[in-house]
């Protein structure tokens, strides 16, 4: 508004120079001025980001953004473009080229038990076979399921060793053989080991 009170004070002493329609047309310039020029302070101004109060954001002012001509990336939301979040667990071992496949409850696949893993529970969801990995082990397969978690409860064959996993999935064999073989990056994640309390 400071503009607009300048350029108006500037404007009232010729105005008996000139006519009322000249008068009108540039005191309409002279608003339309004042407006742009407050537009414009509003977007020169620094964006206001909303950020989690938790989090220590550095301050910036917006001289010192222009006087050393950098500009300072503000921490982001995770996203899941391969990158690890700074507060995700850390996985206890990473197997970089595991070997993925997938099965079904079907006694050509099991054993003549095929909805009991080998660790006596059901098949579920979330059920993964491996070899030389305790029950319980925790695995992630980032690059196929993202963060899903997968809880090692049965075993493969004995000639599969450490390296592969079966994954279970509740469809038909034709389906699950769509899967293939994967080999992919896997991280585990071993049981937590606690004392027991006296």
């Amino acid at each position: 508004m400071k503009v607009s009170v300048r350029v108006l004070l500037l404007l009232i002493p010729n105005m008996s120079m000139v006519n009322t329609k000249s008068a009108t047309s540039t005191l309409k310039i002279a608003v339309n001025l004042a407006v742009l020029g407050a537009v414009l302070s509003q977007i020169a101004l620094p964006i206001v980001a909303k950020a989690d109060v938790s989090t220590d954001l550095p301050k910036l002012s917006l001289n010192t953004v222009f006087q050393e001509q950098t500009i300072r990336q503000l921490p982001t939301a995770p996203t899941n473009l391969g990158l690890r979040p700074v507060d995700r667990e850390v996985p206890d071992k990473v197997i970089a080229k595991a070997v993925i496949t997938a099965y079904t409850s079907t006694p050509d696949q099991t054993d003549d038990t095929p909805f009991i893993a080998a660790s006596g529970k059901r098949v579920h969801d979330g059920m993964i076979a491996a070899n030389g990995l305790p029950f319980g082990t925790r695995v992630k397969i980032p690059a196929v399921y993202g963060e899903k978690i997968f809880v090692v409860e049965d075993r493969m064959n004995r000639r599969y060793g450490y390296g592969r996993f079966d994954v279970w999935l509740d469809m038909s064999r034709a389906e699950a053989m769509k899967f293939g073989v994967k080999r992919v990056e896997v991280e585990i994640f071993y049981p937590k080991k606690e004392i027991a309390k006296k």
